[in-house]
Order: structure tokens, then C-alpha cells, then sequence
């Protein structure tokens, strides 16, 4: 197998998890042990939060000291034995070109899209986030425009790969050249298909369950308000 080094960025709740799950079923390293269930490398998901400033994310760390860590990240996991190493952080888009200049011109980069107004909603409600998210979200989607106006890259949206898991599979296979077994893309499109409804449906629960809090709310004040008029 040739090497591959992969890079996967996009914005919080942008559906990189799904893309790194995918990558990480089709024979891609992603850097286990992980952070929770998103696919990310534990230990790096903490050096991200390290060099950048949340939520303002402001350059905490130089970028030779980045670049450093990088490099030597990915050196150690192809030490290991592995062919095709990944990475996915929402924070590594501010990272486009240090991943450059430690991995090289030849790293293969997956951007992750999906509306910003659906992510900040999905960030505050799927993630509970209590920050600013419409900051966070468009200070990540203004550094990935300039990085990748002028960087080849695969460009995924998290609808597609809700839709047509088959085919944005079968596109990630063919951007980053690599040749995964039968068995492996059947585990993948398993991994994207059991959450497809699941996904759909928790986003339409919490837009249900904000609306049944708003009518609530709407009706608690109008009784409140027939109260108060009767007793006048």
C-alpha cells in the first residue's frame, strides 16, 4: 500500500465525526485512542484546545511549535506500521497550513460543509454549547475558505453522505487512492446508515421539543394575561 496522510477538517457538528468513522472502517488510522466517539485523537484534541484560544480562537502557540508536534504525531502513528494515517478536529482548520508544512504538499484534504446557520443550531442543541457558536463556527468557516481557495481538496456535505452514503463513500475512495477490501466499505456504509435516521430524527426532536417550549410559554402568558384582565 502506498502511504496516505489525511486530513479531515470542517466545522463543528459539520458531519466530520461520520467522515472520520468512515475513513476509520475503510483502513485509515485515525489516531485511537479518541476523544468520546468522534474520532479524534485524544491526546491531540488536547493540544488543539492548547494552541488556540476558545472561543475566540486566538493563537495560543507559534506555528514552529505546532508544525513540530505534527510531524512528529504522525511519524510516531506510521512507526507503528500504518500505511494511511487520518486526523479530524474542528480546531485543525485553523491548521491548514502547518499540516502542510509537517506532512507535506502530497496530504490529502477532506472538507466537511454543511449551511452555517444548521451547525451553529446543531452546535448549541446536539452539543449543548454555551458560548458563542455563531463566533467559533465563523471564525472555523472563514479560515477554511482561505485555505482552500487555493488547496485541492475533496469537499463532502454532511446531506450527501446522509443521503447517498454509497456514493460519497465511493468518492472518498477515489480522491485519497486508496484500496480498502469489500468487507471494509460494507462496515463503513453501516456505520453511516444506522445513524441517518437517527440523526434526522434528533434534530427534528429538538426542533419539536423547542417549539413545544415556545407554544408553552405563549400559552402560560396568555392564561396569565386572562387572569390578570378578569381580575381588573
Amino acid at each position: 500500500m502506498e502511504s496516505r496522510r489525511i486530513a479531515v477538517l470542517g466545522l463543528y457538528r459539520s458531519g466530520s465525526t461520520v467522515v472520520a468513522g468512515v475513513l476509520q472502517r475503510l483502513g485509515v488510522d485515525m489516531g485511537a485512542p479518541f476523544y468520546g466517539e468522534y474520532y479524534e485523537s485524544d491526546w491531540l484534541s488536547k493540544q488543539l484546545r492548547f494552541w488556540w484560544d476558545e472561543p475566540r480562537l486566538r493563537e495560543k502557540v507559534a506555528q514552529p511549535k505546532r508544525i513540530r508536534i505534527l510531524s512528529e504525531w504522525i511519524q510516531r502513528r506510521e512507526q507503528t506500521g500504518a500505511k494511511w494515517v487520518g486526523m479530524k478536529h474542528p480546531l485543525l482548520s485553523l491548521c491548514g497550513e502547518d499540516l502542510v508544512k509537517a506532512w507535506g504538499e502530497e496530504t490529502k484534504f477532506i472538507r466537511c460543509c454543511r449551511p452555517l446557520n444548521e451547525s451553529v443550531e446543531s452546535m448549541k442543541r446536539g452539543m449543548g454549547y454555551r458560548g458563542d457558536a455563531q463566533l467559533v463556527q465563523s471564525t472555523l468557516l472563514e479560515a477554511l475558505d482561505r485555505f482552500f481557495a487555493s488547496r485541492r481538496h475533496l469537499e463532502i456535505s454532511f446531506a450527501d453522505m446522509m443521503n447517498n452514503p454509497g456514493r460519497e463513500i465511493h468518492r472518498a475512495i477515489e480522491f485519497l487512492q486508496i484500496t480498502p477490501g469489500n468487507d471494509d466499505i460494507a462496515s463503513a456504509l453501516q456505520f453511516v446508515q444506522p445513524g441517518q435516521q437517527a440523526k434526522v430524527e434528533n434534530e427534528m426532536k429538538a426542533t419539536r421539543a423547542d417549539s413545544k417550549q415556545s407554544n408553552a410559554r405563549r400559552l402560560l402568558k396568555q392564561a396569565q394575561n386572562l387572569f390578570s384582565s378578569r381580575q381588573e
